[in-house]
């Protein structure tokens, strides 16, 4: 059974945390310190030396250019046709989840979802017979709203006495993405057999796949501050901040694929459904001109602490402790006879947390030093592990790392630490969504 399976996740921005480029190359492992108080608002306050980080070059941008169709939508003005023959929904998601890295060998969207039945079984396959990956997720669940929206892309921080500051700036970025089978199409996959598929219309199994996106202006009221030093232990560090938004425009969608049986039970093709909603803010009725304008609005509250001890630092940041979220729009469904239009109302969870605990520690070696970083993401967010190592001598630096993040990934980086300038350069693997295989990926920073 064949046919074309077009999942439309028009998605811009990362999923996961800030990455720098010394921790791109230990596997994207989260170093300790100002950089994650995204995560962790104890941060704001703690030193800088774990984590050192230069100026991350936005490389992936480059990607987005006309020279490279399969993933620039910009295509389109310069080389229509080539737009059309080239380029590739999950080529530009995959490259615009990873900025700071070019990718060397994007994802690139099945041309066919198949469902295979053979004597070994039922499996799900590209048009060429490659197996599809039936369950893949990164970041948060995308089927509803959430007060934890993206950090500010250029972010302007005021401070306002010791360790309270206000910051704000416009976001935009992606929620999550998911891959997955319906319990039945699970069932149907471990055993092998298409029974669990048959007896309803339509079928229980489904393949599915989703995906949020969310764009606005949010502010951020924060404290942060060390604890007087616990002795035998370190310096203590804690933070609260309180954030909220207003929404210029949020999107979700998911698209689903079933098989479909004659009336002898035999596979005789398949439907697709699909669905999304989408919400703008009212002014922008007049230009869009879809139906969709609506208010967007949300706030959280976040915590954390953090402990430097000399040789050795630890984290533990939970955001979106208590929260809430509300976008007015229009939801579109298509249950592959016809198409409905209706407006509603998305509401987030009051508290769905979402935690980060990370630590680093030096080890002193006769030659050079050892430093050794470790990372979890768990909550509300698809689990996350990293873990990385820095050997540094005189002014280079090499490093590695393995984490779990919807998939394996691996990093590879080096560094070098001049009197003027810091340079670091950085190789990065990450598992390809839906279609699987490695990605490669090469990402650059500099520290003047």
């Amino acid at each position: 059974m064949k046919r074309r399976l077009w999942v439309i996740l028009l998605l811009y921005g990362s999923l996961g945390l800030a990455q720098g480029i010394r921790g791109l190359g230990m596997g994207g492992v989260l170093l300790p310190g100002p950089s994650q108080a995204g995560a962790n608002p104890a941060y704001a306050a703690f030193p800088g030396s774990w984590e050192k980080e230069g100026f991350q070059i936005p490389v992936g941008l480059l990607r987005f250019l006309p020279l490279f169709p399969e993933t620039s939508p910009l295509a389109y003005l310069t080389d229509p046709q080539a737009f059309r023959t080239r380029f590739d929904l999950l080529s530009f998601y995959d490259q615009a989840a990873h900025p700071n890295s070019f990718l060397l060998n994007p994802a690139r969207s099945p041309d066919e979802v198949v469902f295979r039945v053979s004597a070994d079984g039922l499996s799900i396959t590209d048009g060429s017979g490659k197996p599809l990956l039936p369950s893949f997720q990164v970041g948060s669940d995308p089927g509803k709203p959430r007060a934890l929206v993206p950090d500010p892309l250029l972010p302007i921080a005021l401070e306002l006495g010791p360790g309270t500051y206000l910051r704000f700036g416009a976001f935009a970025g992606a929620q999550g993405v998911r891959v997955s089978p319906s319990s039945a199409l699970a069932q149907a996959l471990a055993s092998g057999s298409i029974e669990p598929c048959k007896g309803k219309s339509p079928s229980p199994c489904a393949l599915e796949a989703s995906g949020s996106y969310s764009t606005g202006i949010s502010l951020a009221l924060g404290f942060a501050a060390p604890l007087p030093e616990v002795p035998g232990l370190g310096k203590v560090y804690v933070g609260a901040r309180a954030e909220g938004f207003y929404g210029l425009g949020y999107t979700e969608g998911s698209a689903e694929a079933r098989p479909t049986f004659d009336q002898n039970g035999n596979v005789q093709g398949a439907e697709y459904r699909y669905r999304y909603f989408l919400s703008y803010a009212p002014f922008m009725e007049g230009t869009l001109g879809q139906g969709a304008g609506g208010q967007g609005y949300g706030l959280r509250a976040d915590l954390g602490v953090a402990v430097d001890g000399g040789e050795w630092a630890l984290g533990l940041g939970v955001r979106n402790l208590l929260g809430f979220a509300q976008w007015e729009g229009l939801e579109v469904a298509y249950d592959g006879t016809a198409e409905t239009r209706t407006r509603t109302t998305k509401r987030s969870d009051l508290s769905a947390p979402e935690f980060l605990l990370n630590g680093a520690y030096r080890l002193p070696l006769e030659v050079g030093s050892l430093l050794l970083a470790a990372d979890a993401r768990f909550g509300s967010t698809a689990p996350a592990f990293h873990l990385g190592l820095e050997y540094g001598l005189g002014p280079w630096a090499l490093r590695a790392g393995v984490g779990l993040e919807g998939g394996l990934r691996f990093g590879l980086g080096a560094g070098l630490n001049l009197e003027a300038v810091a340079l670091d350069l950085a190789l990065t693997t990450h598992e390809a969504p839906l279609v699987g295989g490695t990605v490669y990926g090469v990402a650059l920073g500099v520290n003047f």
